[in-house]
């Protein structure tokens, strides 16, 4: 059973890419520390704290919504990734080896985001929905089927 957001592999995952990001960025031109080099880092942290901090909400429903948040850091870090290796700030071979990291981490918010939702989705109208943390039970009310989550 998952206590906590430190046993969620998709969250350790995302740490990880947060500090490859900080290693290949230290790398980066000085010009760049308060451009590219602090967006790279904003987007990459944001990812496993967002994770994070909906993990510590106190419904299903507001777990759903930091981790929508979480793949939108997502998507803008593979942009600012993209765009330094576009600038050659960063290798070819980094790049590809952090896009794949990356790739893995939206492979895994997506299922666990569809495995949220099934369950949400599963209960009768009304009822509610728990999850189990270290924090106690979570809960939240279904919605009627075709309402909006």
């Amino acid at each position: 059973m998952v206590k906590g957001y430190r046993d969620l592999d998709v969250w350790k995952k995302a740490h990880g890419v947060v500090l490859d990001v900080y290693r290949v960025t230290n790398q980066f031109p000085r010009a760049e520390q308060y451009g590219i080099v602090s967006q790279l880092r904003r987007a990459a942290y944001s990812i496993p704290a967002n994770i994070s901090e909906g993990f510590g909400r106190k419904s299903t429903r507001e777990l759903l919504q930091f981790l929508g948040i979480a793949n939108g850091s997502l998507e803008e870090l593979r942009y600012f990734l993209l765009l330094s290796r576009d600038l050659r700030f960063l290798e070819f071979m980094e790049y590809e080896k952090l896009e794949k990291e990356i790739k893995s981490v939206a492979e895994m918010l997506a299922a666990l985001v569809r495995s949220l939702e099934r369950r949400a989705s599963s209960g009768a109208q009304g009822a509610v929905v728990s999850r189990a943390t270290d924090h106690g039970t979570r809960s939240t009310k279904s919605l009627p089927e075709g309402a909006a989550h």
